[in-house]
């Protein structure tokens, strides 16, 4: 009733993702009627879904920061954490890479200079303006913002995505440099058990949570992609095989936190699925039983999840209570693009596309 509606670059550039995706999934499947006729918005053709994306990038490059190095990005209200206040409009390390990733896409797909430029300049941003703490020999910690000097693990692996990536894009070792830094910051910060706590140093950050996990999961292992280190490998392989025995249940429905709370009246949070979905969808090729999760979390989503107007569960707490109002950014646009990036992984293995995961999107 009080608050206005907003933009969340995260949630536009999960989206702008997400069309990505879908443009790619039907570009290959060749020419196709439809366009205005078409009987539902997955039957529209590929270069509708590369607009849709074209659009929201847009969007994106307008809810930029001014003031800094590059194009950064953050959130349009002020979070209280429990390290003070993040004022609405500070730049930080979990937002910007989502955007990195949808214009270094956009010009992969397009050849169109605009989103290179755009990428470059983000990377610039996380380069310059992030600070690095130091916290052994050849390692640092990523700092969340331009202005903490926090240990958060999560932090400094979606940082050093963007600068490996950068790296290879743009040929630049001083990115791969501090990039390696904040990657041995990682492994050194994992336990014996294959898990991270979600920040170093600090008791009141001192928990291991299920999506946090997948975070630096999913970034060590796209940065590896470049880096090759049977390091890193060891590391993402021990951190997922730790994942899936310790934050499941016993009917491998995503756990929140690896220690439950005193009093925990969430019994499953849908943000975890959506990152569940996109993990094992990633992971498939690596781990026998990642493309299974991937596919049996999207299938408990749409047959027990989504409502009748297309849109998911946000979380169901105890008692069976389904909490239904559709955040866009926690965790529809999540929710949506882990379905499209399912569906990318059916077409690219020339598997049929599941019939449930259709309907869905």
């Amino acid at each position: 009733m009080f608050v206005k509606k907003d933009r969340y670059p995260t949630a536009d550039a999960q989206l702008g993702l997400a069309f990505l995706n879908l443009y790619e999934v039907k570009r290959g499947q060749g020419p196709a009627d439809g366009g205005a006729k078409a009987d539902s918005a997955y039957d529209r053709p590929a270069e509708y879904w590369l607009e849709r994306a074209k659009e929201i990038a847009a969007d994106v490059l307008t809810q930029s920061v001014p003031g800094y190095t590059g194009h950064c990005w953050g959130y349009p209200f002020d979070w209280q954490h429990v390290n003070g206040l993040m004022p609405k409009a500070t730049p930080h390390i979990t937002a910007t890479p989502y955007c990195y990733e949808l214009f270094a896409r956009l010009y992969d797909l397009t050849g169109e200079d605009l989103y290179l430029q755009t990428a470059k300049s983000t990377a610039a941003f996380a380069f310059e303006d992030l600070k690095d703490t130091q916290t052994r020999e050849g390692a640092a910690a990523s700092s969340y913002t331009p202005y903490d000097q926090t240990k958060v693990v999560n932090a400094s692996a979606y940082r050093a995505f963007i600068l490996v990536d950068a790296a290879e894009r743009f040929q630049n070792e001083a990115y791969r440099t501090k990039a390696w830094k904040n990657v041995r910051f990682i492994l050194q910060s994992q336990n014996d058990d294959g898990s991270w706590l979600y920040a170093i140093d600090n008791p009141a950050e001192a928990f291991i949570d299920n999506f946090h996990t997948c975070f630096v999961l999913k970034n060590l292992y796209k940065l590896n992609r470049y880096l090759r280190s049977p390091e890193v490998r060891q590391a993402v392989q021990r951190g997922y095989e730790w994942y899936r025995r310790a934050l499941f249940d016993k009917e491998q429905n995503p756990k929140s936190y690896a220690i439950a709370p005193r009093v925990e009246i969430v019994r499953l949070e849908l943000y975890n699925v959506a990152e569940a979905i996109s993990l094992g969808v990633l992971l498939r090729d690596d781990f026998s039983d990642a493309a299974l999760l991937a596919e049996t979390q999207a299938a408990r989503l749409i047959h027990r999840h989504q409502v009748s107007d297309g849109h998911w569960v946000t979380r169901i707490y105890i008692g069976g209570i389904r909490h239904t109002l559709p955040y866009l950014r926690w965790p529809q646009s999540q929710l949506f693009l882990a379905l499209t990036n399912f569906l990318v992984a059916s077409s690219k293995q020339n598997n049929p596309v599941s019939e449930f995961a259709r309907v869905s999107v």
